[in-house]
Parts: structure tokens; sequence; C-alpha cells
């Protein structure tokens, strides 16, 4: 069972701290959060959504240097007020349902610049400003996030256990998201993809294909708001080894770049690591195919891994990387810690285990294909 390390009010007041200090660095008089990520994180897991295919949610956050308010629509008021925010300290301004939730922001600071992350009438839009304001974790998402990796990754484990041959990828799918579901948990990308899928695209998106001989299960979850990704494969019969072998390539490749996840290295550096480790396995420009991953935490990438975004790694910021080569790839959540990365999507299962030394000494595990 999870224990909250320090209470919701308390994370929230530290998470203001940062807000009100972007509101005095770029000279601004309140900033107006309503995508559903930047809710969660200021409200330490707070819902403000109702459509999974939106980012924005129904109302928002308007914070000033003095006063947090939330500015929501009647219909949502009842709800968000009573099981979202009961025990912070904000204030409620609601609004007819049908008139604009911008118009009601302005009404509230009548004047001065605002900054928003989604755009709004008269608003800066500053959303990757905003959002490096959450890329550390605090001490209760920390907590948090390692109940969720490991609750994830035992569902998950133990779900693959039981795939039969002859299950479509659509059933696969649909009973994993229900296990999500029925143990508090929020499925935000869930993948399968069965044989020849699986070395077609990189994105099996489930279709009423059976599976026959391999599969590999692509699964982001998320819990009051943070969200781990997570793939594991499984395959009926003993696995051949060039498969064994091609695995095994591309978890040494996660397993370098986790080494690589280091307070204060450079995303630049990585990535050109990253490139050299497929080379060295023998699969040269094998990453153009498919992104390696990046940063998460309240999205399912806050960034990605890229040859010109050049980002620092900072302390307690959690990632994902996900190398592939055809037909195989290898994806876990880890925090960075002040001494080395730690992976949190680790389960209580007995699932196939990879032990694998890497260039700076340290033997990291990743999970292997599991035998059905």
């Amino acid at each position: 069972m999870l224990k909250e390390v320090i209470s919701q009010k308390e994370d929230m007041n530290r998470k203001l701290e940062n807000v009100r200090g972007f509101l005095e660095e770029y000279d601004y008089d309140a900033v107006f959060y309503q995508r559903q990520d930047n809710f969660a994180w200021l409200t330490s897991g707070g819902h403000n959504g109702i459509l999974y295919n939106s980012e924005n949610g129904q109302c928002g956050l308007l914070v000033t240097k003095q006063v947090v308010y939330l500015i929501t629509n009647s219909s949502e008021k009842p709800r968000v007020v009573n099981e979202e925010i009961s025990s912070l300290p904000i204030q409620v301004i609601d609004y007819p349902w049908y008139e604009s939730i911008s118009s009601t922001v302005w009404k509230t600071v009548r004047k001065g610049r605002v900054a928003s992350d989604t755009p709004l009438e008269g608003m800066d839009l500053k959303t990757e400003e905003l959002s490096k304001l959450r890329y550390s974790l605090t001490e209760l998402e920390i907590s948090r996030y390692k109940y969720l990796g490991e609750k994830a990754a035992t569902l998950l484990e133990d779900y693959c256990k039981t795939i039969k041959t002859g299950q479509t990828e659509l059933e696969i799918a649909a009973g994993l998201n229900q296990i999500y579901f029925s143990n508090g948990l929020l499925p935000t990308v869930t993948l399968v993809g069965c044989d020849d899928r699986i070395d077609l695209f990189r994105h099996p998106v489930a279709t009423s294909k059976a599976f026959h001989k391999k599969c590999m299960v692509v699964s982001c979850v998320s819990f009051k708001g943070l969200t781990v990704a997570m793939t594991r494969m499984v395959y009926s019969g003993k696995i051949p080894d060039p498969l064994h072998d091609k695995f095994s390539l591309t978890a040494r490749i996660e397993a370098e770049l986790i080494s690589k996840s280091t307070v204060g290295a450079s995303t630049l550096q990585i990535f050109e690591e990253m490139k050299r480790l497929y080379e060295e396995a023998g699969y040269y420009g094998e990453w153009k195919f498919h992104h390696q991953g990046g940063a998460i935490g309240y999205q399912n990438r806050d960034y990605l891994l890229t040859p010109t975004d050049a980002k620092i790694i900072q302390a307690d910021q959690a990632f994902a990387w996900n190398p592939s080569i055809k037909g195989t790839k290898s994806e876990d959540t880890i925090i960075v810690g002040e001494k080395s990365p730690e992976i949190i999507t680790v389960s209580k299962s007995d699932w196939p285990q990879l032990s694998l030394k890497v260039t700076n000494g340290l033997t990291i595990k990743r999970p292997g294909i599991l035998e059905i």
C-alpha cells in the first residue's frame, strides 16, 4: 500500500514556490494552467480532464503572486472541488458552461501579463518554459512513482504470462487495459504487435491479427498524473537464437543509455553515444526508424532525445529510453538520482532477466523475452 510521505497541500506549496519564481523571472502577473499534465502536477495528483484524446482539461488553475484560483465551468465545479482540490488552498471561481474560460480568466486578473500553457486569447503561450518547472520530482512524487512502477510492471508481467496463442492483438490489449483500470491505474498507451507486425511496425497499434509465436506489448500507464512506460515480449516455444541475440543487443543499448543518465549529463552527448552503440552492435543507422525515448513524468514523454534539442538532465528527473532493433524493443522507466539512476518499473514476478555489464562497470538487469 502507498503511504504518502507528505501531504498534498505541502507538496503543492513547494511547487507554488517554483511557479512564483517563474512569475518573477519572466515578469508575469499570473500564469494559467489548463493542460491535464500541469493540473495534475500543481495539485499533486488532481484530474481536470474528461476527454482521453485531449491534452487540455475542462477547468484550469490561475496562479497569481498571492492567490491560486480554480477557474471552472458550472458543470465541472462540483466534482473537481469535492474530489480533486478539497484539501488545497484554492479559491473557486465558476462561470456558466456556455461562456469561455479565457474571458473568466481576464475578468479575474483584470489586467497585466499572463502566461499560459495553452493558446488562449491575450495570453503568452509558454508551454515549454512551464513544463520545465516539473522535471525534477518532489519527495511525494518519487514515492508515488516507485509505487506505480512496481505495481504497473507486476500487473503487466503477470498478465503477459496468461496470453494464449490464438488471441487477437485487440483481445490482448483489452484484457490488459481492464486489469489496469480495475487496479486504479489509467492506461495512456497500449500497443500490441504479434509475429510479423513487430518486424514491420515500430508502433504496432492493436488489430484483429492473432498471436502465434511472438508478441510485444508496449504500455504507458498513469497514477495521479505520473506516467511510466514499459515494453515486454513473449514467445510461444523456445526462443530462436537469432531473436535472442538481436534482443540482447537492444537490451544492451538500453542498459548503456540508463547508465549514462546522470545528473548534469547533456542529452546531446547521450544522443551521440546512442548512435555509437547502434553502430557497435552492427546496426548502423537503425536508430533512425524509431525515436529512442526521453524524459517522462506527467506526459508519456516530456521531450525526446534528438540531435538538436540540448537538455541537461536534472536531479530526480524521470526517463524512459526505448531503443529498438527490427522486431525487438527494450523499455523501462528510471529516476535519475544524485548518485545513480534507479529503474522503477521492476516487478515482483519471476520474469526472465538479462544481467548486462555496461562500460562504466555497473551490471544492469533488463527484462528478457518470456517463453510461454
